[in-house]
């Protein structure tokens, strides 16, 4: 079982699905519009390996059970760029502690963004917390399938990937 964070329009979870018929994927959104594009396109190619809640990925990482998703997807969240808004961002530390707690032993972390702070800030989080190990590793290529990505890329941006192994 894994997770997607921020799910977006539900480009990466849909084809990541269609392509992995045997995991099962958790997608997590806020927005209710988005969560009716995300449906609408499972229903459209017959996706049975996908549930969509929409919601707060804090709250809902706290009602799982220890040790259950064996990867977590967050690919290009809000990255709230002004100083005074940057408490908002997914990766804050007690968030990672919430990862931490639901990812399985060897569980991974993938994590892309366009904006430098925002992977520094990650990259940093990842290194300093006790339960996780930045590793090499090539992002899904079904992660560069968002709108957000593909604006991205459009604009020449640099796209930075981190990946992290659950370590203890």
């Amino acid at each position: 079982m894994e997770i997607e964070i921020g799910s977006g329009n539900g480009h990466f979870i849909t084809e990541y699905c269609e392509k992995n018929k045997n995991t099962f994927v958790i997608g997590i959104e806020k927005k209710r519009k988005r969560c009716v594009k995300i449906i609408q396109k499972i229903r459209k190619k017959n996706l049975q390996n996908i549930e969509i809640i929409q919601g707060s990925a804090e709250d809902i990482l706290l009602q799982l059970f220890p040790s259950c998703i064996d990867a977590v997807h967050i690919y290009f969240p809000d990255p709230w760029p002004k100083a005074k808004h940057r408490k908002r961002r997914f990766f804050k530390m007690i968030s990672l502690n919430l990862l931490a707690e639901s990812l399985k032993k060897g569980g991974r972390i993938n994590f892309a963004t366009d904006y430098f702070d925002y992977a520094l800030q990650a990259k940093i989080l990842l290194s300093l917390h006790a339960g996780f190990r930045l590793i090499e590793s090539a992002p899904p290529e079904e992660a560069f399938l968002s709108v957000y990505a593909n604006k991205f890329n459009n604009l020449e941006r640099e796209i930075r990937f981190l990946s992290a192994v659950k370590t203890g």
